[in-house]
């Protein structure tokens, strides 16, 4: 498979991935400065920056990635990362940390095999 950024294999897709075994799931999402959100998954899609940084597809700043929406169910630590009660994960500012509330497994950082 191809990726945008190497580090996607590791991230989003890993969530993706465990998502569709665990439809449904509930995920408690952390991130490294302590803003924490239980989720599901809703949808994932490829993204790209030029309509947030108004970029054009020539400029060196253009760039495309591939995102998960989450749908957040419950706040543990409020932050400024939610656009209501919706959470945009992508490699840019991945979480620290993401547990499947309802197994008690680890998903990232995913187990190395």
């Amino acid at each position: 498979m191809s990726y945008f950024h190497p580090e996607e294999e590791h991230q989003v897709w890993v969530l993706e991935r465990y998502d569709s075994t665990h439809p449904g799931t509930r995920y408690l999402v952390e991130f490294a400065d302590g803003e924490a959100y239980i989720c599901r998954l809703d949808t994932a899609y490829d993204s790209e920056n030029s309509g947030e940084l108004e970029v054009d597809e020539g400029d060196p700043l253009f760039d495309e990635f591939h995102q998960v929406s989450m749908e957040i169910i419950e706040i543990k630590s409020k932050g400024l990362r939610p656009y209501d009660q919706w959470l945009s994960l992508d490699y840019r500012d991945w979480p620290a940390l993401i547990n499947d509330v309802d197994r008690g497994a680890v998903v990232y950082p995913a187990p190395r095999r």
